[in-house]
């Protein structure tokens, strides 16, 4: 009992001993990091502090010749010295205070402290080395800015020759750009004086202002010919042919409303006023930009004009075509509506065999609305022919529509009357069979005719009265027409197959009844003939002929399908 106990004990101390030994790695793996970022930091500050800001203000001293420049040393003096008796004095106790902290371990205090030292580190760095960047411009400005000048001296005297060569391409702004060559040249007298007196600020302002005074007379020197020949010569001419191409075209039944050519002039006009008055002064930003999409829009409206002949041709053929379309249709409708009458009571049309006809119509008195609507437009010149032809192909569309739904009706009443004419001409067909029928069994001598025959001559003769009944009726049933037609023709047919079948059968028994007399010595022929002959007499001609053919196979092999051959 008291071995487990034991057991037990020494199985909880050593789990303590454990945790606290794990505890105490722990906390001295932190305070390990945390010297290790302390020692981070001093290293940080003592190369900032390291940078040899001092002798580069030492050697600034020494090249500020004007007392401008000598305040701009003394500024960044002052801002370094600043920043040793608070920025870094305050680093220093933050250090210290992290040392504190290390030893508390308070380890969420001590990073939030550290950071804090290490941004401000950061930020002095930057600090110290923008001034140390600035204090290099310092003493090497005079060079650094006359080779700048040097280079917009050589693109100076390029611009100047290439105007005083090419004096006549910019008309009555030539004294204006000579001007403005004159004010350049004083600026780099102006730049000779500051760089002299060491005025570093004005060096640089005089320095800017050169660099924007050449950009500006290059881009005058470059654009301003091309502006002179589009306000002066391509625009006006432009404008001019357009008015004359505007004067044919009303001429010629053009109104071009829909352009607003007036509103578009006055507002090019405008646009080139507003360039010259600032061309006078050297003004010219955006200008052949301007101008160019003038010339752009001057070449659309040409093309637009070009255009709208192309469309007017094609309007005129449209029209013309669509007229003859309209009218075709309306004469279809008119001939149906004066025929409607007749059609009701021929045929038994009522209100709902109508509704699409009706539909029609109404279709198209709508489209009769809206072309008219569309001509007076066309009238107006509300809008250029293109659109009145895109609005004319809609309506096209529509009168197809219209033309494909007539031609279904049409045919649907065509045929119609087409049943009619076929129910009179295949009743005249049948009763002619018919008749034939009638013909064939008299012509023939046979003992009996069969009723079968007789049965089926019934009723063909009845389904022949039934078509001529229908055909007599007002109106009359198409439907029940073709039924009766068609019941007719099938009955007749039959009739005409029995017909031929009694004849041929009848013909057929007989003569090879004659035949197997040839054979009546023996009794059992004897029999069959007699019972043949039998059959024959009471008009069953088919099963006698099978009598016979069956008997005389016997003899002859072969007869019976030489017999079907000749009968067939």
């Amino acid at each position: 009992m008291n071995n487990p106990k034991l057991i037990l004990i020494l199985s909880l101390v050593a789990i303590v001993v454990i945790v606290v030994i794990i505890i105490f790695i722990v906390i001295k793996i932190k305070k390990k990091s945390m010297e290790h970022k302390i020692n981070k930091l001093d290293i940080m500050r003592n190369e900032v502090l390291s940078i040899p800001i001092v002798s580069d203000i030492d050697k600034a001293y020494g090249f500020a010749k004007s007392e401008q420049l000598e305040n701009k040393v003394n500024s960044y003096k002052e801002t370094y010295d600043n920043l040793k008796k608070n920025s870094f004095v305050e680093i220093d106790d933050m250090i210290n205070e992290l040392d504190f902290l290390m030893s508390s371990n308070r380890t969420h205090e001590f990073m939030e402290k550290y950071n804090l030292v290490e941004i401000e580190l950061v930020k002095n760095k930057y600090l110290i080395n923008h001034m140390i960047a600035e204090l290099k411009e310092l003493t090497s400005y005079e060079d650094k800015y006359r080779g700048i000048i040097i280079k917009l001296k050589n693109k100076y005297r390029i611009l100047l020759r290439e105007f005083e060569n090419n004096k006549d391409l910019y008309g009555v702004f030539v004294d204006t750009i000579s001007m403005q060559f004159e004010n350049i040249e004083k600026r780099f007298n102006d730049f000779e004086t500051v760089i002299n007196e060491n005025l570093y600020n004005e060096v640089v302002i005089v320095v800017h202002a050169l660099e924007g005074m050449i950009e500006h007379i290059g881009a005058v020197i470059l654009e301003l010919p091309d502006i002179l020949v589009l306000v002066q010569d391509l625009i006006p001419s432009r404008l001019k042919e357009l008015e004359e191409t505007r004067k044919n075209m009303l001429a010629e039944g053009y109104t071009l409303n829909f352009m607003n050519l007036d509103y578009n002039v006055k507002e090019i006009e405008k646009v080139e006023n507003d360039i010259v008055d600032r061309s006078k002064v050297l003004n010219i930003d955006n200008s052949l930009v301007e101008l160019k999409t003038i010339l752009e829009f001057l070449d659309s409206l040409f093309k637009d004009i070009e255009m709208e002949k192309v469309y007017k041709k094609d309007f005129d053929v449209t029209v013309t075509s669509f007229n003859e379309r309209m009218s075709l249709v309306k004469k279809t409708l008119s001939d149906m509506n004066n025929q409607l009458d007749d059609l009701k009571k021929l045929y038994g049309l009522n209100n709902e065999d109508l509704n699409d006809l009706e539909n029609l119509a109404t279709k198209y008195d709508s489209l009769v609305k809206e072309y008219r609507s569309l001509l007076r437009k066309v009238k107006k010149q509300e809008a250029s022919f293109g659109k009145f032809t895109s609005d004319l192909n809609e309506q096209g569309m529509i009168l197809k529509q219209i033309e494909d739904n007539l031609d279904l009706t049409l045919k649907s009443l065509g045929s119609m009357q087409d049943d009619e004419e076929r129910a009179r001409d295949q009743l005249e067909e049948v009763q002619e069979l018919l008749k034939s029928c009638k013909r064939q069994i008299q012509s023939v001598k046979i003992p009996v005719v069969s009723n079968n025959y007789f049965v089926e001559l019934s009723e063909a003769n009845e389904a022949i009265l039934e078509i001529i009944k229908e055909l007599e009726k007002k109106p009359i049933i198409i439907k029940t027409l073709n039924i009766r037609v068609d019941t007719a023709r099938d009955l007749v047919f039959k009739l005409y197959n029995t017909t031929k079948n009694i004849i041929n059968n009848s013909y057929v028994a007989e003569q090879l009844m004659v035949y197997a007399n040839r054979y009546r010595d023996e009794s059992s022929v004897n029999k069959i003939l007699n019972k043949a002959e039998i059959m024959f007499y009471k008009g069953n001609y088919e099963d006698a002929l099978k009598f016979v053919l069956d008997m005389l196979d016997r003899y002859e092999p072969g007869i019976k399908d030489s017999v079907k051959k000749i009968a067939c």
